[in-house]
């Protein structure tokens, strides 16, 4: 275990930090998580068109279709509202105009959106459908900016003129380019594939990253990677989503898509919440079992006072405490069930949606939410607390014998001392 630790910490460690650090990919994890407001909101809606309840459905049911106008106006411009802060994150990164960058991208993005047969602008590519066409034009655009910028070949308003005014010109001869660029590949798709660019990237990048990501071994493989990295002492579950992030997201939106078209059995099993609310709950590694078993069941004081420590936060779905202060991270005894326990309850979910025994989370609802309550908001099915719970004993059952090893470590140091 000891050698492993080391590996990690020398090897794994470093290159998990550069990856979170990578300009990029810090970009779209930030201009995703950007669309989070409206994904919350919409979110609400849904709750209120389709409450768990027969008698208040009933009750909704002749607004229905006026709130979904707002879950339209919501859900349907996430991929517009990203081309957007991308493109703003990642012009920050490079000390360019920020502003100037993402109303470049905004316009490069709607250039490729298809329209429909009266001229207008569908909301099929402006929303989820659209995330990784709004990833690629909002790089391309900002990295375009940047060449100019760097090569000085901008127009430079003399001294005097308005900041507002000389940012207006020092954007043309760039953003013309950015623009002309999109046009020229997008035209030339049409004319030779009958493909726009988000049809493109569509069919040959995102519906392949979804059919894989859409997985349980994929799932598997994201949840490992998050435990590992918190092992080390990384934010694990923030370097995942903000690489998965985008597809889960996209997964979500499907769910509430089909959640307010009225179907009962939503398409996807995975997405944002999936992972969020039943594979995170209490935190990454479903720990808040950990923390009860710490305050009833240890006889250390140290491992009693983290318990009492961490208990609030556990409730809220935040176990820093825990994880830093029994400590989980570097601790060989510890990382095993830290990263088991949360892979038997991603198996477990998994295959409780797939047999259609619980249901499918469609709403976006806070991370913050306390287990049992979230699983039912998500959902709008009951059962989905009562799996939360399951899952909650299935994890302490695993942190048992590891933590009474701990403990017996504890109160032997204690004794010593």
């Amino acid at each position: 275990m000891e050698a492993f630790i080391s590996f990690l910490e020398n090897h794994f460690m470093p290159v998990a930090g550069r990856i979170a650090e990578q300009r990029h990919l810090k970009a779209i994890r930030d201009g995703v998580v950007s669309t989070m407001p409206l994904l919350l909101l919409g979110s609400l809606i849904l709750i209120i068109s389709y409450p768990p309840i027969p008698a208040l459905e009933a009750l909704v049911q002749p607004y229905v279709a006026d709130l979904s106008k707002i879950v339209n106006a919501t859900f349907g411009i996430i991929g517009l509202v990203a081309s957007f802060s991308i493109a703003y994150s990642l012009a920050g990164t490079y000390k360019i105009d920020q502003l100037a960058a993402a109303i470049l991208s905004l316009s490069a993005f709607l250039i490729t959106v298809p329209l429909t047969e009266d001229g207008g602008i569908s909301l099929t590519w402006t929303g989820s459908r659209g995330l990784f066409v709004a990833m690629v034009i909002s790089i391309v655009t900002v990295e375009i900016q940047r060449k100019f910028v760097e090569k000085n070949l901008i127009i430079r308003m003399p001294e005097g003129v308005p900041p507002s005014v000389a940012r207006s010109f020092a954007a043309l001869i760039p953003g013309f380019m950015s623009l002309l660029l999109v046009w020229a590949v997008n035209t030339l798709l049409l004319k030779t594939l009958n493909l726009s660019i988000p049809e493109f990237i569509n069919k040959v990048v995102a519906i392949p990253l979804m059919n894989i990501g859409g997985t349980l071994p994929a799932m598997l493989l994201a949840v490992f990677a998050v435990q590992l990295l918190w092992s080390v002492g990384i934010h694990g579950a923030a370097i995942v989503e903000g690489i998965l992030g985008p597809l889960w997201i996209a997964f979500a939106e499907q769910n509430a898509a089909a959640r307010a078209a009225g179907e009962t059995i939503l398409p996807n099993i995975i997405n944002l919440q999936f992972f969020q609310i039943f594979v995170q709950s209490t935190g990454s590694g479903v720990t808040l079992p950990l923390v009860l078993l710490m305050l009833f069941t240890a006889k250390s004081k140290q491992l009693k006072a983290v318990g009492r420590a961490a208990l609030g936060p556990g409730i809220f779905n935040i176990n820093e405490p825990v994880t830093f202060g029994l400590p989980i991270v570097m601790n060989p005894i510890m990382i095993i069930p830290f990263i088991v326990g949360p892979l038997l309850v991603t198996t477990i979910t998994y295959f409780a949606m797939a047999l259609n025994i619980v249901a499918r989370p469609y709403a976006m609802i806070p991370w913050t939410t306390p287990m049992g309550l979230s699983g039912f908001l998500t959902t709008g099915d009951w059962k989905a607390g009562v799996l939360q719970i399951i899952n909650f004993l299935v994890a302490g059952a695993v942190y048992y014998p590891f933590i009474k090893l701990w403990d017996r470590k504890k109160l032997e140091e204690e004794k010593e001392a």
